[in-house]
């Protein structure tokens, strides 16, 4: 069975705040449920994680794991001290983080979400701020598509 490693801030929790992601929840409920899932986050103890998770429900992960050293550091020293679990994915929101977590040998899938991404994490960021009324419009295109999506339509 897959070993997975599911880094809370920014792919669960919404960085800097109490919010969860439904793509991250829905995320968390599929791997918990087919995969030995773990968490790990440089934020929240493991006390402060659970009390957050109960809050919402989320319980079948395996275990947590704190990582005491910011950045890619500490997220490569914490997947270290598990290497015997023989994890086979690591989900994590920090492209630069995903990307020394590759060059270390971890089969990692970068998560992100359209709106809470770092523009210069984008694809498509071309270094110029982008005007106002271009925002406006691109998120009422967004919603618009999002309604006309028959996936998202309730049944009744």
């Amino acid at each position: 069975m897959l070993a997975t490693v599911m880094v809370i801030e920014g792919v669960l929790r919404v960085p800097d705040g109490e919010g969860h992601y439904d793509t991250g929840w829905s995320l968390y409920q599929a791997l918990a449920k087919n995969s030995r899932l773990y968490l790990a986050s440089a934020t929240w103890t493991e006390e402060q994680c659970s009390l957050w998770l109960a809050k919402r429900q989320l319980r079948g992960h395996l275990g947590y794991l704190h990582q005491t050293i910011p950045g890619a550091a500490g997220r490569l020293e914490v997947l270290d001290r598990v290497r015997s679990w023989h994890i086979g994915l690591v989900l994590e929101s920090n492209p630069s983080i995903a990307a020394a977590l590759l060059r270390a040998g971890w089969n990692t899938a970068v998560i992100t979400h359209s709106a809470y991404t770092q523009p210069q994490w984008r694809p498509d960021y071309d270094g110029t701020p982008r005007r106002w009324d271009d925002l406006t419009d691109e998120i009422e295109h967004q919603t618009a598509l999002r309604l006309a999506d028959p996936r998202t339509q309730e049944h009744t």
